[in-house]
């Protein structure tokens, strides 16, 4: 292969006529012919393509029909010689499938290491939408953010598109060849000079795969970096038990729930699972003789703090002094005490609430849980542990396990180790360190020393500047794999369509390195399940692809006991405070781009973040109080210092956040993260330390500037009686159920609606149960994927004009200091007596002869009449063509849904119920010869939502569940007082307070407000 034709790149002539059209096609194919390299390489491909070119010599007229020709077809790309392969149309159709019925195969996503079930829904060969798998018992056929958003990834036009030999085009080929031809090094050696750094994947293949490497060539190293979790897997707890185990909560066994800034409803791993067993318990808790109670105490808001019955501000001093207390006042004096020339930590809350509190454990006893958050230090994470043993708890509300991954060396001893010279050839398997290293860790100039880099990533990022090779990542819904949820069950991965741009997996990378000439993921993958399955194996092999889940065990099931003598495993933990700064910089998780790797998805970049409804940007957040004493204002620049290292960014006052304590969201400020990520929000990684990741002592002082934020709390604001309701469990007795429950409506100018016959017109409605709604955004984010909702981007949405037809609005009760949060997903209400629809002049809005709110986009002339005449502001107007391919935030057309139709410019739209679906299981119904039943509509935000919170159905069937979700005493309508009449109503948030813990902090009575005295710069 000479080096002339690896000059030319044809996969990016493919691109450029893929986009070209009329004259510009044929320029570009002129362009090209006339090029030297282009000549060469179509010399060589010559012989493969004889038989679309029968021309005797190469001249333009030839090379053009050539072209023509065989630039369609697929798998051309730089040198690689692809297989001669006949594609013929259809003569007589498969009978499984058929052109407009969507088919459904279970696969399985990873997010963070943890493996989720799903059902992927494809249209001819094209995934088209995530839905979770009822089959796999950690997701329950719910789905995160992420599992929705992994549709635009596989899609993402910035995917890497080949390999690359230090930054050119080459060959899967040409590295096979190189890899191959170390292996006599590697085996001389028993593997010294080699190393393999993987990111947080759990998969049971790749990872016996290393170990079967490493078995062979014991010299070969292998590291671990996790940019979120960078503490190995049960470590905390190796002192207490004698070994790494993993916790794992019970919820629906727990009637009494203390979070020390454990987010077991947002960031935790399992936290779809633990979020319905959880909320499924708490839902019927009126009928439980000791209803469940949670208390949050953390060092900044999170979802889980957000659902508590009592929630309040922690610095990470405070919040580890309130660990030794509860330890002392429970389990006994476990806790080492201070010495006596240090001050004791000041308590998170009054004497007499932290009495309360114990009081309120000590009943639970057995049925009590106290959940540590996984960024708390050691001792902390210790004394939470020592508390649940105390109380009994292990075994019944938490259990432990060993972890899947082995305690491996971290980020900092690969770099040791490459600065020492010890290694010669590294493979990084889907992680991106460069980008995500702490700042005092020389990570880019140690793999410079490093003579041979492999790189596997989705996209040529930070790291794959410095990669010798960079292979492209196969997707994983382009790809054979499997994962490991938090709890060991086991799931297979199966493409859905073939890969887009040449991807490969961690298996085949691997299988080089084990000597495959010819490493396919799908032999490796059933080679190794074939161990493990037993005969006989098809069965089960199809079995599990079938249903999602491997029938094997998911995990090993445990009996391990905490030590009895605690003393140690807290004297060997270091101190958990940090020195004394001015402010404790808390590095969390972005709730939308996570540690970074969402960062080029767009449907992620304008999701509103669930408590700042922050879009676009990162922020440094900061106690209302913190910023009123420098007289900052939100967008207000501000540095921050630790050490050496200082950085730039704007603030965002949030209620609830601890005094003295910062929060800064890792994940943006990338410099190779695609179009839509590169240069987005600041980078927080700039001021982590190795030694302390998830936080920093800082400075902080006032810039000169200010950036304006893009939040969404503000928009779309209602008039009238307070949204939220929500009621005490006490106060659910007798006929105190009836205050909760609507003022009977007022007269008003509309007619009345007239009497339908319900025997033959379903009348369709929603309900949303506000005890449920975590505000975890999963709804949104699969509206947005089912509905073909746009993207606007920064600018638009700091105009009031983000297009998503279902928001969640937050509300807040109480004081800055430490509210209580309330969130309400709001759709479009359906309304029997529609304000929209008697001022169209067009009658582009219609009700249909079920109850729904229709919208005929071909008739709106865009007036916008409809929209100031909604009293709940759930419609969105196109101000622009969002969706015209040339739009660099526009989205891929393969990922829109075919049954809803692409708006255009000029026109309104909103929620439809899912219409689509209706029909859909409408059609079905028909060809089965039945009529419809409860559960065949599903619509697109109900099936993702992990706490059942939402139920659409027919509410003139009795039976069915939304029917009797409005006969409950707590359902009501949003704003009922204007005799809309809607068809989206709600349940009653229901709270479970302690009434002794909250007359300690003398709070009762403080009115719902959606955003309490915290004035935004420049108004609304």
């Amino acid at each position: 292969m000479s080096t002339a034709a690896e000059e030319f790149d044809i996969d990016a002539l493919r691109q450029r006529l893929a986009r070209a059209e009329g004259p510009a096609y044929w320029r570009c194919l002129e362009e090209a012919a006339g090029d030297a390299h282009f000549q060469r390489w179509l010399e060589r491909e010559r012989p493969r393509l004889a038989g679309l070119w029968q021309a005797p010599a190469i001249d333009r007229r030839a090379v053009l029909k050539l072209m023509a020709a065989s630039l369609a077809l697929a798998g051309v790309t730089a040198c690689g010689q692809a297989p001669e392969e006949a594609i013929v149309p259809y003569v007589q159709m498969p009978e499984s499938l058929l052109p407009g019925v969507p088919r459904h195969y279970a696969s399985s996503l990873e997010h963070a290491g943890e493996g989720i079930g799903v059902l992927v829904e494809t249209r001819e060969g094209r995934p088209v939408k995530v839905e979770g798998n009822p089959a796999h018992p950690t997701s329950r056929g719910a789905t995160d953010t992420y599992a929705q958003a992994a549709l635009l990834s596989l899609y993402d036009p910035d995917r890497s598109r080949g390999v690359r030999h230090r930054g050119t085009p080459a060959s899967w080929d040409a590295l096979a060849g190189e890899l191959l031809a170390a292996r006599p090094a590697l085996q001389a050696g028993q593997g010294a000079g080699f190393a393999i750094l993987t990111g947080d994947t759990r998969s049971p293949s790749v990872l016996a795969a290393i170990e079967a490497l490493r078995g062979v060539h014991p010299q070969l190293r292998w590291y671990r970096h996790d940019a979120v979790r960078p503490q190995p897997p049960g470590a905390a707890l190796a002192e207490a038990f004698g070994a790494p185990q993993e916790p794992r909560y019970h919820f629906e066994q727990a009637e009494l729930i203390v979070s020390l800034d454990g987010d077991f409803l947002g960031t935790l791993p399992g936290h779809l699972r633990y979020s319905r067993d959880y909320l499924q318990r708490r839902r019927e808790q009126a009928d439980r003789p000791a209803p469940t109670r949670l208390y949050a105490f953390e060092c900044t808001p999170t979802l889980t703090g957000a659902k508590a019955d009592h929630c309040l501000p922690a610095a990470p001093a405070a919040l580890a002094g309130l660990a030794q207390a509860l330890a002392r006042a429970v389990a006994g004096d476990l806790a080492p005490a201070p010495a006596a020339t240090a001050a004791p930590s000041p308590l998170p809350l009054p004497p007499a609430a932290f009495a309360a509190l114990v009081a309120d454990l000590r009943r639970a006893g057995p049925a009590a849980l106290v959940v540590p958050g996984e960024q708390q230090p050691v001792q902390v994470q210790l004394l939470a542990h020592a508390i649940n043993a105390a109380l009994g708890a292990a075994g019944r509300t938490v259990s432990y396990h060993p972890p899947a991954l082995p305690a491996l060396p971290d980020l900092a001893a690969l770099v040791a180790d490459a600065q020492a010279g010890m290694i010669d050839t590294l493979l990084i398997l889907g992680a991106n360190p460069v980008y995500q290293a702490p700042a005092d860790l020389p990570v880019a100039p140690a793999l410079g020393r490093i003579r041979r880099l492999v790189h596997l990533g989705s996209h040529h990022d930070e790291t794959a500047a410095l990669a010798t090779w960079h292979i492209p990542e196969a997707h994983p819904l382009e790809a054979w794999g499997d994962t490991r949820a938090f709890d060991g069950t086991i799931a297979l991965q199966q493409p859905t369509i073939a890969p887009l741009f040449g991807g490969r997996t961690a298996l085949e990378v691997l299988g080089l390195l084990a000597g495959e000439a010819d490493p396919q993921a799908y032999r490796l993958l059933r080679a190794y399940w074939r161990e493990r399955l037993g005969e006989p194996f098809e069965s089960h092999w199809f079995e599990a692809l079938r249903e999602g889940v491997l029938p094997a065990p998911g995990g090993p099931a445990s009996d391990a006991r905490p030590a009895a003598d605690w003393r140690a495993a807290l004297a060997a933990a270091p101190d958990p405070e940090p020195a004394a700064p001015a402010y404790t910089l808390l590095l969390r998780p972005d709730p939308a781009v996570w540690d970074g790797r969402y960062a080029n998805n767009a449907w992620l970049q304008e999701l509103p973040r669930p408590l700042t409804k922050l879009t676009w940007h990162n922020a440094v957040l900061i106690a209302p109080a913190d910023a009123a004493a420098l007289d900052l204002a939100d967008g207000d620049h501000v540095t921050l210092t630790a050490g050496e290292h200082a950085l730039t960014a704007p603030i965002w006052r949030l209620p609830g956040q601890p005094s003295g304590v910062l929060t800064l969201t890792l994940g943006y400020g990338r410099r190779a993260g695609g179009h839509i990520g590169t240069g987005v929000g600041v980078d927080a990684y700039r001021l982590r330390s190795a030694a302390m990741p998830a936080m920093r002592a800082v400075s902080l002082r006032r810039e000169p500037g200010h950036t304006p934020l893009a939040s969404t709390q503000q928009h779309h604001r209602m008039a009238g009686e307070p949204a939220v309701r929500e009621v005490d469990l006490a106060a659910l007795a007798g006929q105190a159920q009836q205050a909760a429950r609507a003022e009977p409506p007022s007269a008003s100018l509309y007619p009345e609606p007239s009497p339908r016959d319900t025997s033959a017109n379903h009348a369709w409605a929603m309900s949303i149960d506000l005890t449920a709604c975590i505000g975890c955004n999963a709804c949104v984010i699969a509206c947005q994927a089912e509905n073909n909702i746009p993207v606007v981007g920064e600018r638009e949405v700091r105009r009031g004009r983000e297009m998503h037809w279902l928001r969640i609005d937050r509300y807040y009760r109480g004081p800055l200091e430490a509210p209580a949060t309330a969130f309400q997903p709001v759709p479009c209400m359906h309304c029997e007596n529609a304000p929209c629809e008697y001022v169209c002049p067009v009658e582009a809005t219609q009700h249909s002869h079920e109850g729904l709110n229709e919208m005929i986009y071909n008739r709106c002339i865009g007036t916008r009449y409809c929209s100031q005449n909604c009293p709940y502001k759930v419609r969105r107007f196109n101000w622009f063509d969002y969706t015209e391919p040339a739009q660099p935030l526009a989205t891929p057309a393969p990922a829109h849904n075919p049954d809803v139709s692409v708006r255009v410019r000029g026109v309104m739209e909103k929620c439809t119920y899912c219409v689509q679906r209706i029909n859909r299981a409408r059609i079905a119904a028909g060809r089965e010869g039945r009529a419809l039943v409860d559960g065949d509509v599903r619509t697109a935000c109900q099936s993702a939502c992990p706490t059942e919170a939402i139920v659409f159905g027919d509410q003139a069937d009795p039976t069915s569940a939304v029917a009797a979700r409005k006969r409950q005493p707590l359902d009501y309508a949003l704003l009922a007082g204007l005799n809309a009449r809607p068809r989206t109503t709600y349940l009653t948030a229901v709270r479970n307070p302690n009434p002794r813990f909250e007359r300690a902090l003398g709070r009762t009575g403080e009115p719902v407000v959606r955003e309490p005295g915290v004035p935004r710069p420049g108004g609304l």
